[in-house]
C-alpha cells in the first residue's frame, strides 16, 4: 500500500508540474469562459500517426458539445506510465487517459480477457464485439466504485510476430528456443510460452535496445512497431499470426464523469465514437504503408498462414480465464457470439 501511495504521490507531482503552465498548479474544471475542460493523457509519441488520430478527439468534442467542452491532450507519456495515468484518473487528479486493456487488467482482472490470444478471430469479429457486446458495455461501466469507467475504445489492430531471423512463424516449433519480448502481463507471457517461446517482459521503450543487443530474438506487435519504433532496421521477418486484437481503452474519472451533465456525457461518448470511426477508416492504409516501408528495409512479410496449431496451443489460457467465475464466462461467451 505504501508503494502505491508513493507512486501516486510521485505521479501527482509530475502531473502538477506539467499542468501548471507556469501560472497555476491545480487541475481546474472549467476555463475562463465557463466551458468544461477535460485533460486527457496517453503514451503515444507526439507527432506519430496514432497520436494525430487521437488529437482529433478534441475537434470532435468541440463540435459535438457546441464548444462547451474543451479537451487538452498530454501525449508521449508526459504525465507518467500508463499505470500511473490510471492511478491519477482513479484519484481524480487526471480527468481521462487512453491506456491499453492490458494495463487495465492490473486494476480489474476481467480486462485480461482482451489479452487472450485468438479471442477475436478476425478484424470484423473484433469490431462487432467491441461495439455491440452488452457484456463489454457492462464491463466498461462496472468499475465506477474503483474511481473510473470506460467510455470508449481505440481500435488497435492485430499483433503479430517479428524476428531477427528470416523465419515464417506458422507453427509453435518455429519459436522453440527463442526469447520474445513480452508485455508485462501474465496472460501475454503465458501466451508466448504456450506458443513455444520464452517470454522476456519489458516496456515497449526497451524493445529496440533489447533487439539490438540480442537480449531478445524477436517481439510481437502491430505493423507500426516496425516503423514508428525503428524495429525494421533490426528484424528480418514479420508474420501475420494475428494472435491478438488488444484494444486501448478510454477511461474517465468517476468524479469527472459524475460532474458532467447528461448532454455533456453524450457529447463526449459521441466524440469518442467519431474518433474511433476516423481511425478505423485510415488504419488499414496506415498498416499497409508501414509494411511497405518495412519491406524497403529488407523485412520479409509472411501472410495467410495456417493458425490452427497456435489456436489449439492457447486454448488452456482461455479455459483458465473462464474458470475464474460466471461473470468471466458470460463476458467470454458474449464476445464469442459475434464471430463471423
Amino acid at each position: 500500500m505504501k508503494k502505491i501511495v508513493k507512486r501516486i504521490g510521485a505521479a501527482f507531482t509530475a502531473c502538477a508540474l506539467v499542468l501548471a503552465g507556469g501560472t497555476f498548479v491545480s487541475v481546474k474544471a472549467s476555463d475562463m469562459n465557463g466551458n468544461v475542460q477535460i485533460k486527457l493523457a496517453h503514451n503515444q509519441q507526439d507527432g506519430s500517426e496514432i497520436a494525430d488520430t487521437i488529437a482529433k478527439f478534441a475537434d470532435f468534442t468541440d463540435k459535438d458539445s457546441n464548444g462547451d467542452i474543451s479537451i487538452k491532450i498530454y501525449p508521449s507519456g508526459q504525465l507518467g506510465s500508463e499505470t500511473e495515468e490510471v492511478e491519477m484518473v482513479q484519484a481524480g487528479i487526471l480527468d481521462m487517459a487512453k491506456v491499453s486493456s492490458n494495463t487495465l487488467g492490473q486494476f480489474d482482472n476481467r480486462y485480461a480477457i482482451f489479452a487472450l490470444p485468438y479471442l477475436f478471430t478476425s478484424q470484423e469479429h473484433y469490431y462487432k464485439a467491441m461495439e455491440n457486446s452488452e457484456a463489454v458495455k457492462k464491463l466498461f461501466t462496472s468499475t465506477a466504485d474503483q474511481g473510473f469507467i470506460a467510455i470508449g475504445y481505440y481500435a488497435n489492430g492485430s499483433r503479430n510476430y517479428y524476428l531477427k531471423k528470416d523465419v515464417c512463424v506458422d507453427d509453435p516449433s518455429d519459436l522453440a528456443g527463442m526469447k520474445i519480448r513480452s508485455m508485462v502481463s501474465t496472460t501475454s507471457m503465458g501466451m508466448i510460452e504456450s506458443m513455444g517461446a520464452t517470454p522476456v517482459p519489458m516496456s515497449s521503450s526497451e524493445t529496440y535496445s533489447a533487439l539490438q543487443q540480442g537480449i531478445v530474438d524477436g517481439a510481437e506487435n502491430t505493423e507500426l512497431a516496425l516503423t514508428v519504433n525503428g524495429h525494421e532496421d533490426l528484424v528480418s521477418s514479420y508474420t501475420y499470426t494475428e494472435h491478438q486484437y488488444s484494444p486501448d481503452i478510454y477511461i474517465i474519472s468517476t468524479k469527472k464523469w459524475n460532474s458532467l451533465s447528461e448532454t455533456e456525457q453524450q457529447a463526449l461518448v459521441q466524440a469518442l465514437g467519431e474518433t474511433n470511426d476516423n481511425f478505423k477508416s485510415v488504419y488499414n492504409s496506415m498498416m499497409d504503408a508501414a509494411i511497405e516501408e518495412a519491406q524497403e528495409h529488407g523485412v520479409t512479410i509472411y501472410r495467410d498462414i495456417d493458425k490452427t496449431a497456435f489456436i489449439e496451443a492457447v486454448q488452456p489460457i482461455h479455459q483458465e480465464y473462464i474458470a475464474q467465475g460466471e461473470e468471466y464466462k458470460a463476458l467470454y461467451d458474449d464476445i464469442e457470439l459475434y464471430k463471423d
